[in-house]
């Protein structure tokens, strides 16, 4: 997913060079020439010093970690002056300045960095994003909810940071290997059932509304809690052993599958008698909708296509 950070730039031939011949013209004419050579001249220095000085002026600040990812892939990270605590990849984005945690960063930190553009997301950042606006300073909001939202973003993102040629350059290379991954996808209609489990205490998982259902369906699968209209919500056994998973994914590190297979009543479940419950997945893959949401896609349609090729390996037995 790497990208060329080096930027070509064509060399061009000065439209306004004249020939030894040209200079023989009348006096009128010459003098009409260089004062059209002094204005374009002065034109060009003073817009190439506006944009010289925009782009040195810029400085941003990212209070979302996924969008922290984002602008280092787009090899942006030297306007970074500021993060959060949990913007900790790639590894270079530990030491950027801290402004605080993800739910309450600093004003103050923020403001003594002077920055030109604060990324924050909604509505957990809801409060600092008001008070931003009446510093009149320029705020990106980030809530994707779909893969194609993630992918729109990058392209907002990389537009906003003079880096449209690097997010395309991402974005085909994200949509390439989501097409990999379809074609690979067994073509079925009763696509196996996954629960995902973000909280222990309580059991909580996602619904429609998450981009997690999106990923999950991206992979060949699909969500068991995905007819209902929300985000997130709080469920419980007896609604889990109901809906009867053929897969459960643990994303948060509260418990181990080995205490979730023990849970009461979950041994009745096809995803724990098959022993297809798994908690070794990387969570930011699935909770930072950045570049990496690609690996959480493809970690589970790893799992996905396993379990089809062992339906199909049983069925030929069978027959």
């Amino acid at each position: 997913m790497g990208i060329n950070k080096k930027l070509k730039i064509k060399n061009q031939n000065d439209p306004l060079r004249c020939s030894s011949s040209e200079a023989s013209n009348s006096k009128f004419k010459n003098n009409s020439f260089y004062i059209l050579i002094f204005i374009f001249c002065t034109l060009n220095i003073l817009t190439c010093s506006k944009s010289k000085k925009e782009t040195t002026l810029k400085r941003i600040i990212s209070l979302v970690p996924s969008v922290t990812e984002i602008i280092y892939v787009l090899g942006k990270d030297s306007l970074l002056v500021g993060n959060t605590v949990y913007c900790d990849y790639p590894e270079a984005a530990k030491s950027v300045y801290k402004v605080g945690d993800f739910s309450n960063p600093s004003m103050e930190k923020i403001l003594r960095r002077k920055p030109s553009i604060v990324f924050a997301t909604l509505p957990e950042q809801k409060n600092i994003v008001e008070q931003l606006k009446k510093y009149k300073i320029q705020v990106f909001t980030t809530k994707p909810k779909s893969v194609d939202s993630i992918l729109n973003e990058i392209m907002e993102i990389g537009k906003l940071l003079d880096a449209k040629s690097e997010a395309n350059s991402l974005v085909t290379a994200l949509k390439n290997k989501l097409t990999e991954i379809a074609i690979k996808n067994p073509n079925i209609i009763d696509s196996p059932k996954v629960y995902v489990e973000i909280s222990a205490t309580p059991i909580m998982t996602i619904g429609n509304l998450s981009y997690i259902n999106d990923l999950i369906r991206y992979a060949g699968a699909k969500n068991v809690f995905g007819d209902v209209e929300r985000e997130y919500l709080v469920t419980n056994s007896e609604e889990l052993i109901k809906r009867n998973p053929d897969v459960i994914l643990i994303i948060h590190p509260s418990v181990t599958k080995a205490q979730v297979k023990k849970r009461l009543g979950w041994s009745q479940i096809i995803a724990v008698k098959k022993g297809r419950v798994y908690d070794e997945l990387n969570p930011d893959y699935f909770f930072r909708p950045g570049p990496r949401f690609i690996y959480a896609v493809q970690d589970l349609a790893n799992i996905v296509h396993s379990l089809w090729a062992k339906r199909s390996n049983t069925s030929q037995i069978s027959k």
